[in-house]
């Protein structure tokens, strides 16, 4: 029997990355919530375990040292990715001696404190989805997008976090400093939270998730980040 690859079309393709968007829009807003105030704009990067094989796959880390060896686990995920993560990590081994990571590229298990070696990878969130970081020449955000960040925030406030009937779309980079229409540049405030902000220049706040070193969600998660 002939199987058939099948080929998505267009219309398949513009809901997968309508789907891909909102995911990424959803965990954008979270992660700005816990580590962001209404004068900061952030940098997301995703932090993910890597085997050898697909780091060596890859030309910007085929020749790098992995970050994490199987002597020194401990230490070097300490060092390589944070204190907390090695904490989850030792209470996860004790709850559970069959834990493991999972390769972000190929979803091959990965045990450091067995044998694996690991090589800690990081993605900026919008790049790697596709998401433009700037819309040079265009300023004012489309109705759906407005809507949809007002959604995203719950109808609150960024800057005091009140519910109110009417929220404007702020540019956290103003547009007089050269602010666009691009997502990650875009918050609700109300009217007492905007006059408050003005036109000052946002602090630029790097954020790094170490999601993808925690316990992979139930076989029924259909979402994109775990």
């Amino acid at each position: 029997m002939l199987i058939v690859p099948h080929i998505p079309s267009d219309r398949e393709r513009y809901e997968d990355n309508l789907w891909v968007k909102s995911k990424c829009y959803r965990f954008y807003v979270e992660q700005r919530r816990l580590h962001c105030n209404f004068l900061q704009i952030m940098d997301l990067w995703l932090l993910a375990p890597c085997c050898t094989e697909c780091a060596l796959s890859n030309p910007l880390t085929g020749n790098a040292i992995p970050d994490i060896l199987p002597q020194s686990w401990e230490c070097d995920l300490l060092l390589s990715v944070c204190q907390s993560v090695l904490g989850q990590t030792q209470t996860a081994l004790r709850e559970n001696p069959d834990f493991h990571y999972f390769c972000k590229t190929c979803g091959r298990e990965l045990r450091p404190w067995v044998d694996s070696q690991i090589y800690v990878v990081s993605y900026h969130l919008e790049e790697h989805y596709g998401i433009p970081l700037e819309t040079p020449p265009r300023k004012k955000p489309a109705i759906i997008l407005r809507e949809q960040i007002i959604g995203l925030y719950d109808n609150r406030c960024f800057g005091c976090n009140s519910e109110k009937e009417r929220l404007d779309i702020d540019h956290i980079l103003p547009k007089a400093a050269g602010g666009d229409a691009a997502f990650r540049n875009l918050q609700p405030l109300c009217r007492l939270c905007g006059a408050r902000k003005g036109n000052q220049l946002p602090e630029e706040i790097e954020v790094y998730s170490t999601i993808y070193f925690g316990p992979y969600p139930s076989d029924g998660y259909e979402g994109l980040f775990w």
